[in-house]
């Protein structure tokens, strides 16, 4: 969900899209790409799916390809360069810009007409994700959010602490006193400000239940806006609650913290929930946070599937789509939660704690910037988040830096 890899538009040139097949096979051979980013890796699912498939449309065959998420990314770049890619893939929300504003793969406005594909079937966030410039170039597959608020419930008791409480910015702050013990090694909260994703979308979270947004409707930086700036603010009082070295610390140590009773709330997106069943820790799980008198607005995670340009089979890659997303398979081949928000009412109702909160905070999840330099714009955002929690510039001060480079690029 989250990349670690630089994407640019310059590397998917027009000369470099995907090659159409110079042959025709009498029985229509189509390559699928996934990235496995969770331990199942979804093999007997995928084949599963893709053998209904096929009785279903017995004039397709479908090659699958299930790749390490850390390789994913890479060798779909390589590939799709070289000639050889795929002719449908999952890709990152982050990365559908960059690949609909170079042209490796198609807009799906006119292909869809007729199908069961529609903006109305998946939350609108995930939706919003695979639109870009008033086009959509790709489906929604799976999501997560950014963040769902896991909570010790043995350490809010000892602390005295209702753990509904925490449910505004208000209640949070009055109770990270309570819950922060750094003698005895304990802390509130799990916020991090390392270089990585992390803290952006944590950030992000904070700014859109607040009311604010990382770009205005132009594309231009709105961080300077009284809401960015009070979130940023939060954020940065509630560090005085997380663990020491948060700058340097990646959000995975603060799972372990979790897991080990020292840590009283983690932000983590809900596919962490097996491995909390699996702990001795008893827990709950709320929507994340608000401003009293706003709704917690989380940030949404989770990959599109996208039909290339290159591909000589248009109407049986898109039918593929088209089956992938279906209410009745969507929550079959996914390792997130489905896109397709009757299957991921299902699916949570069957395997999530608190499944009606979880599918609304899905419904008013927003995506990250839709911008096709959008990995600058996250660096720019690790910066800035850098900048003030080290005390090296304030806040106003570091969100009007980044809204310098960020306008600059």
């Amino acid at each position: 969900m989250i990349s670690r890899k630089t994407l640019s538009v310059a590397v998917l040139s027009a000369g470099t899209m995907l090659a159409a097949p110079v042959a025709h096979a009498e029985q229509i051979v189509l390559k699928f790409w996934d990235n496995q980013q969770t331990e199942s890796g979804l093999s007997v699912f995928q084949q599963e799916a893709v053998k209904r498939f096929e009785e279903e449309n017995p004039n397709i065959k479908v090659e699958v390809t299930t790749i390490p998420y850390p390789e994913y990314q890479q060798r779909l770049l390589t590939a799709v360069q070289a000639g050889n890619g795929p002719d449908v893939s999952t890709v990152d929300q982050i990365w559908n810009a960059a690949f609909a504003e170079a042209g490796a793969i198609l807009s799906l406005d006119d292909m869809i007409e007729g199908t069961s594909i529609s903006g109305d079937a998946f939350f609108p966030g995930a939706w919003e994700s695979a639109n870009y410039n008033g086009n959509l170039w790709g489906v929604p597959f799976n999501v997560d959010v950014w963040f769902f608020a896991f909570v010790n419930k043995d350490l809010f008791e000892e602390a005295g602490v209702d753990p509904a409480t925490i449910s505004t910015w208000e209640g949070l702050e009055a109770a990270a006193p309570k819950l922060t013990d750094p003698a005895t090694g304990r802390y509130a909260i799990g916020l991090t400000g390392n270089k990585s994703e992390y803290p952006v979308v944590m950030t992000n979270s904070l700014i859109y239940s607040n009311g604010g947004t990382v770009l205005d409707e132009n594309g231009k930086c709105a961080l300077t806006q009284p809401e960015a700036i009070e979130a940023l603010e939060y954020y940065k009082r509630m560090a005085e609650y997380a663990p020491a070295g948060i700058l340097n610390a990646p959000n995975e140590p603060m799972r372990e913290l979790f897991l080990n009773g020292t840590l009283a709330i983690e932000l983590w997106p809900a596919l962490e929930q097996p491995a909390l069943e699996k702990s001795e820790i008893d827990w709950d799980v709320y929507a994340g946070f608000a401003p009293e008198g706003k709704t917690a607005v989380g940030t949404f995670g989770g990959w599109n599937l996208v039909v290339y340009k290159g591909t000589e089979h248009q109407e049986a890659a898109l039918k593929f789509v088209e089956f992938m997303t279906r209410e009745d398979v969507n929550g079959d081949v996914v390792d997130l939660i489905p896109a397709n928000v009757n299957a991921a009412s299902t699916f949570l109702q069957e395997n999530r704690a608190k499944p009606d909160m979880m599918l609304e905070h899905l419904n008013n999840a927003k995506p990250r910037p839709l911008s096709t330099q959008y990995l600058q714009v996250s660096e720019i955002q690790q910066n800035m988040v850098q900048n003030f929690l080290s005390g090296s510039a304030s806040v106003s001060d570091a969100a009007a830096a980044a809204c310098a480079a960020i306008d600059g690029l």
